[in-house]
């Protein structure tokens, strides 16, 4: 029979395996909120930030007598274990809990103290010697710390996003040099209309990405504001004199980036606008992302009976039941990745928005909303970038003989010949049933090669022009 060890809070007393690293508060979070079937464990960012935060806290706190030397000594070594992915099983609690983050304090609170014990030579449990309360969390409250572990793991994640971001806008870049001079039919409302340059539309979805990326690292600044010494409503009760600058200052050293004290810790505790704020960037992001995926399906529709103007590489067959089609399944994967973003934003603005008093209840829908959103976002951006944008093959005779072939062509030869004659010209083209540049041709209008030239000069704009 397993071995239990029996631990005892204000509700009464629960058994526990011996060895457990996890306490009582822990396995009473794990039984009351058994909601999105993960636990922390799946959160390995933020578990990190956690045990570095309250690292950093005991080494502060040790300097300021809060702590002993051995205490201090064997936190800062489970901290260093748990942030390197150690001792994930006993990381038992739903990170969606109903208790406004406490129970993923507490969580992480027991494992670092009963990791501790055991490196200090006790039992798990022995919280004589070192209290996860007392000990491990003087200083402390989980609205201080887990808002401060999330944007520091958010920060970590933004960098990650922006630079795929990045890195996705420097190949579209590549790509428009690539498809310079190649003519093709500018469209609006999904009708021809203008002639241009297939360069020029891809140099439009690099200038988005761009756009977006300097969107993402204005972040930055928010997301490294801490509230660190607020503890539970912003009047820093349980903390002392010097302990929130020294702290941060010891937090910003770690990290590597300069971080600042909220200057309001009650706004830093009562309002999640910041995330908010974020959550919204990374969803405008994805979705107009999603609608430079969604012209590459279009493009590329076909093979023989759509646009076919770009070709995208096959990555997979596209039908369990129509051999040899192959589908854009980046390109739409990255589109469906943008609506997944989009959803997880709108529980970051519920969650924000419904906040009651001096804090939010909701912290962990938005810490976990913005990790899904995050990661999904990345991934999605890299695989798309890597297997659809840089493949990315532009079918030149195609784009010429659709533009060549449609009434596209009309406004450049309105330059030439006036608004009437060319009118006349598309009626014509119109009535026979035939492509208007053979309507051109025949009657003598001009040549191919001078329409060509005319439609080159007509898809550049007029300052880029030679004088």
């Amino acid at each position: 029979m397993e071995q239990q060890r029996i631990e005892v809070d204000a509700l009464g007393e629960r058994r526990l395996p011996v060895d457990a690293l996890y306490g009582i508060h822990s396995l009473r979070g794990h039984d009351n909120f058994p909601y999105s079937g993960e636990t922390l464990a799946q959160y390995p960012a933020f578990v990190k930030w956690l045990a570095q935060t309250k690292m950093v806290i005991a080494q502060v706190n040790a300097q300021h007598g809060k702590l002993n030397a051995a205490q201090c000594e064997a936190v800062v070594m489970a901290c260093v274990e748990l942030a390197e992915g150690h001792h994930t099983a006993a990381l038992i609690v739903d990170p969606l809990e109903g208790s406004c983050g406490t129970s993923i304090n507490m969580n992480i609170n027991e494992v670092l103290t009963n990791r501790a014990l055991q490196l200090m030579g006790h039992q798990p449990g022995e919280y004589a010697f070192l209290h996860p309360l007392d000990h491990v969390n003087y200083a402390q409250s989980t609205s201080d710390v887990l808002l401060t572990a999330a944007k520091l793991a958010l920060l970590e994640e933004l960098d990650l996003l922006s630079a795929a971001v990045g890195h996705l806008a420097a190949s579209l870049r590549e790509k428009a040099r690539e498809f310079e001079g190649i003519l093709r039919i500018g469209r609006t409302c999904l009708q021809d209309a203008l002639p241009m340059r297939l360069s020029q539309a891809v140099s439009g979805y690099a200038s988005l990405a761009q756009r977006m990326t300097a969107a993402l690292d204005a972040h930055v600044p928010a997301l490294s504001t801490t509230a660190l010494g607020a503890t539970a409503v912003g009047t820093g009760l349980g903390t002392y004199r010097g302990y929130r600058q020294t702290v941060t200052s010891a937090l910003a050293d770690l990290v590597g980036r300069p971080l600042t004290p909220a200057e309001d810790l009650f706004d830093s505790a009562q309002n999640m606008d910041e995330f908010a704020a974020l959550s919204s960037t990374v969803k405008t992001t994805m979705l107009a992302l999603a609608k430079v995926a969604n012209d590459l399906v279009l493009l590329s529709s076909g093979p023989q009976d759509g646009i076919g103007e770009v070709r995208l590489a096959a990555r997979q067959a596209g039908s369990s039941m129509m051999p040899g089609k192959v589908n854009p399944v980046h390109a739409m994967g990255l589109t469906q990745s943008a609506y997944f973003v989009a959803g997880a934003d709108q529980s970051v603005m519920l969650a924000a928005a419904h906040g009651q008093l001096e804090t939010n209840n909701y912290m962990p829908l938005i810490a976990v909303s913005l990790f899904k959103a995050f990661g999904t976002a990345r991934r999605s951006i890299a695989m798309f970038d890597e297997h659809c944008v840089r493949p990315m093959i532009a079918e030149r005779e195609v784009n010429e003989r659709n533009l060549l072939t449609s009434t596209a062509i009309a406004p450049a030869l309105k330059e030439a010949l006036g608004y009437e004659r060319t009118a006349a010209l598309v009626t014509k083209a119109v009535e026979s049933g035939g492509p208007l540049i053979e309507i051109v041709e025949t009657e003598g209008v001009m040549s191919r090669e001078h329409l060509l030239g005319l439609l080159h000069r007509s898809s550049q704009h007029p300052d880029t022009l030679p004088s």
